[in-house]
């Protein structure tokens, strides 16, 4: 994923599965960034738990993050990540398809806010958008498939 730097991947977090359920649900009852702005519907992608996100440093070389993902739209996503990151900075972020394969995604962090502790909502713009059922079932999609299943 990075071209230069580690080739590990850091976990900022260090939650357990419950930590990580307990500040899900909590997210769950208020969301950390503001809906007005949004140009596309941004669709659960929870289903990943962790995912790896590679951050440009300021010297120009790339870390790479095990992150918790949150949310996902064809513009961006949204994870939870174990530190501050400045808004404006390249990101590379590893998706995963409903058939397995991965997928890089290259964008910029739109939106950095704290949580809790350490954990930060980050919010990534994608540089070019996404074909969304790659990866999620939309709600109305997955709503027909039910009708049709009865």
């Amino acid at each position: 994923m990075a071209n230069e730097g580690s080739k590990e991947v850091i976990d900022t977090l260090h939650l357990t599965e419950a930590q990580w359920k307990a500040l899900a649900e909590r997210l769950n009852d208020t969301e950390p960034y503001q809906m007005g702005r949004r140009r596309h519907e941004r669709l659960s992608y929870r289903k990943l738990i962790q995912i790896a996100v590679a951050i440009q440093l300021p010297n120009g070389q790339w870390a790479a993050y095990a992150v918790r993902s949150r949310n996902i739209s064809e513009g961006g996503i949204g994870f939870i990540h174990g530190m501050f990151v400045h808004t404006g900075t390249a990101c590379r972020v590893i998706l995963k398809t409903s058939d397995g394969d991965t997928v890089c995604v290259e964008g910029v962090v739109k939106c950095c806010v704290l949580l809790t502790g350490n954990a930060h909502h980050i919010g990534v713009q994608f540089n070019q958008e996404i074909d969304i059922e790659k990866f999620v079932i939309a709600p109305s999609v997955a709503s027909n498939k039910t009708d049709e299943a009865t």
